[in-house]
């Protein structure tokens, strides 16, 4: 396994819109390459979630963490060519953080309640609905398969800070990787 260079901000890769995958090539040596070295590269970065077009391949392959079991263990999903459907009007905001935006957090709303249908990484097909941050985290990165960054979600650009500036001016913890201040 390996650990993969982020492509930051600024780089043409990140604002593609990127290609699908083909559901008979999932189980292929490559595919399940990418996700491995994904993953190395997601825990090495303190990561909530990580999407292959951040490190340098437009395909619609993201790696989504956000949720736990019952027993506050982390759960960390393999989506593959993910569609997702608001359920209802109701926002949920936060400040989101991005391993490309490097040294930034910005406030942004987006639904609340969702539905997520993709492959995972056997190549089979689920839905999973998602509430609240785990919801949040889903479309952070299913926005990077589409070429968007979440800044390009802010409405309000005073909400938009260095960190550093951030934890000690606004009343919310943007150090740590929790639901106020989580960064993929």
């Amino acid at each position: 396994m390996s650990i993969l260079k982020i492509a930051q901000m600024g780089h043409p890769v990140l604002r593609q819109q990127c290609e699908k995958i083909n559901p008979e090539e999932i189980t292929e040596f490559a595919v399940q390459q990418l996700i491995r070295n994904m993953l190395e590269t997601m825990i090495e970065y303190n990561g909530v979630g990580l999407a292959a077009p951040q490190v340098h391949n437009p395909v619609q392959l993201a790696l989504v963490g956000g949720e736990t079991d019952e027993e506050g263990k982390q759960i960390l999903r393999v989506i593959i060519n993910p569609e997702i459907t608001v359920i209802g009007d109701e926002k949920f905001g936060m400040y989101e953080g991005c391993l490309s935006v490097p040294g930034l957090r910005g406030y942004v709303e987006r639904p609340s309640h969702i539905l997520v249908s993709a492959y995972d990484e056997k190549g089979d097909k689920y839905e999973l609905e998602l509430e609240g941050f785990p919801a949040v985290v889903m479309q952070h990165e299913c926005d990077h398969l589409q070429g968007k960054l979440y800044i390009d979600r802010i409405t309000d650009t005073t909400k938009l800070a260095f960190e550093d500036e951030a934890a000690r001016f606004l009343p919310v913890d943007l150090t740590t990787d929790d639901e106020e201040g989580a960064s993929d």
